[in-house]
């Protein structure tokens, strides 16, 4: 302990001769005298020790005759002079032991910046002065950048002993984590689990979430997961750097080192009353937030979404992949299809949202009109027409024409554009004509002839059951066998009674039996006329009938 107090000396003492008393020795003594400048104290020596009144107001102490005082002898010589005292290196001895005994405690010293330290043009730390002892302030330690002369407050983290040197090591930090650990100690008794606090925004981190701070010493960390009870987990959507911002407290970190904080807390889970706020069959607005190959997935509100398969995008189209006709973030309709509370899952449809294509189309065009299309395909008796995107149509093959028609290819073909007459609508298609284009010949047949009426026609064709005759227009007309009087063969032109005409079915039917019965009809009713007139009621006899009816008058 000599050693190191003597060290302390160095810069106050010189190499004077020592005698009875020596340098560094700390001495008692009476103040018997003062003047201006000095107190004179007796120490037992043959002349009095001075102390220097500076000194002493320094310290903030003022001495009278009489009072006793302990301090430093740092000159002494053989002559006959004043021993000198200083009460500095006192001071300075207990200055030292009092930093060795707080290295490592919480206590608290103020110290003076002297100057920046740098080392290999690096800066290393500052050179302190605590009462005149010199320490060093790492740059790791200090709480910011100072400049000499500023007054800063430490704690002593060492201090070794290099021969007769003293190596301090100070830190500022170390006063703030220990003011810290108190002033939380302070808020986990008044902050709990579930209270609303507010902070400022400190610090943003796109991979991690937001930091606060929330009082002195405290900071708060709201994680990406508790920003919204939606998908979105981009914190520069929800807060910036400067901002004030309130968080539910979610608890404490393990180390107490800051609190967990939410900002979807503060709104209801959504999820708690779904099955209030949707039902299955109704249509509510949304927002596409996500795609996969397989469907959409849609934001109905903050923490609620539904799942869109691609079947269900639109009517009569389905995408490879629902980019091909959905953006991200785009505004649509949906129609809820299924909604499972447990777990979390809407199931929904954005076609079902939309009226249907073939109806909305059918609404523009209803039957009667006439529309343009593509004719896409041949499937058996149908003929396939694309009218507008997702709307298609067809055609049966008895609407091709009002002529029989053996292959449909003969009057349509695939790839080609044409008009057709909208006829109605069967499911979710349009049902067309082609032959309605055009009037119906069989009612042209029908006005001008009309049933009764006997014609000459030509046979077409002999078929299973009876024959085939044809008008001028085109019309062909039946006639069964057992309504011909002869065998008949094509190209024989007879005479015939129109029996039926049905245009809607498009049918005729003609028969020669009943225009020979009609034939036998008009003789009779001629005959039994005339001999009515030449008679005057005289009367004749049924062998006159019988005879007119099988051949006329003989």
């Amino acid at each position: 302990m000599t050693n190191e107090f003597e060290k302390l000396l160095e810069q106050y003492l010189g190499k004077e001769e020592e005698v009875q008393f020596h340098r560094g020795q700390i001495v008692k003594g009476t103040v018997v005298a003062e003047d201006d400048k000095n107190y004179y104290v007796d120490i037992g020596y043959k002349i009095e020790a001075i102390l220097p009144k500076e000194e002493v107001m320094q310290e903030g102490k003022e001495l009278k005759t009489g009072d006793e005082v302990e301090a430093v002898l740092v000159r002494i010589t053989n002559r006959m002079q004043h021993p000198r005292l200083s009460l500095k290196p006192l001071k300075l001895k207990k200055l030292t032991e009092e930093i060795k005994e707080a290295a490592g405690t919480d206590r608290v010293f103020e110290t003076q910046v002297e100057k920046l330290l740098e080392k290999n043009n690096r800066k290393i730390g500052y050179l302190i002065s605590i009462g005149g002892i010199k320490a060093l302030l790492p740059l790791q330690e200090a709480s910011g950048e100072l400049k000499a002369g500023d007054t800063v407050k430490v704690a002593i983290l060492d201090v070794k002993q290099r021969g007769k040197q003293l190596r301090i090591t100070a830190s500022q930090k170390r006063l703030e984590e220990i003011e810290r650990k108190k002033l939380i100690e302070k808020y986990k008794k008044q902050i709990k689990e579930g209270d609303v606090v507010e902070g400022k925004v400190i610090k943003i981190d796109p991979n991690k979430g937001i930091t606060l701070q929330v009082k002195k010493a405290l900071r708060g960390f709201i994680p990406l997961q508790e920003l919204s009870w939606g998908r979105n987990r981009n914190p520069y959507d929800y807060a910036e750097v400067g901002e004030r911002l309130k968080a539910k407290v979610l608890g404490w970190s393990k180390d107490d080192a800051f609190l967990y904080l939410s900002l979807k807390q503060l709104k209801p889970n959504p999820w708690e009353n779904i099955e209030e706020k949707y039902k299955v069959g109704e249509k509510y607005p949304a927002r596409v937030v996500g795609m996969i190959d397989k469907g959409v997935f849609v934001e109905l509100e903050e923490g609620v979404e539904a799942y869109v398969p691609k079947t269900e995008i639109a009517w009569n189209i389905v995408p490879e992949h629902p980019k091909e006709l959905l953006e991200k973030g785009q505004r649509v309709e949906v129609v809820i299809t299924r909604l499972d509370k447990e777990k979390k899952r809407i199931g929904a449809s954005i076609k079902k949202a939309q009226p249907k294509p073939w109806e909305a189309y059918y609404d523009q065009h209803p039957a009667g009109s006439v529309v343009k299309g593509k004719v896409v395909a041949i499937e058996g008796n149908r003929v396939i027409v694309e009218l507008a995107p997702g709307v298609k149509g067809f055609v049966t093959k008895g609407n091709l024409s009002w002529f029989p028609v053996k292959n449909i290819e003969d009057v349509v073909k695939v790839g080609e554009e044409r008009e057709f007459k909208v006829l109605g609508l069967s499911r979710n298609q349009i049902r067309l004509g082609i032959k309605q284009l055009e009037p119906n010949p069989y009612e042209e047949i029908k006005e001008k002839y009309g049933e009764g009426v006997t014609v000459k026609l030509p046979v077409v064709e002999v078929v299973k059951g009876g024959y085939v005759l044809k008008f001028e227009n085109g019309v062909e007309a039946f006639m069964p066998k057992r309504e011909a009087t002869k065998r008949l063969k094509p190209g024989e032109e007879v005479e015939v009674r129109i029996v039926t005409v049905d245009p809607e079915k498009q049918r005729v039917v003609v028969s020669m039996r009943e225009q020979a019965e009609a034939e036998e009809r008009k003789v009779f009713e001629e005959f039994v006329f005339q001999k009515a007139t030449a008679t005057e009621g005289a009367g004749f006899t049924l062998a006159d009938i019988l005879k007119a009816k099988l051949g006329g008058n003989q």
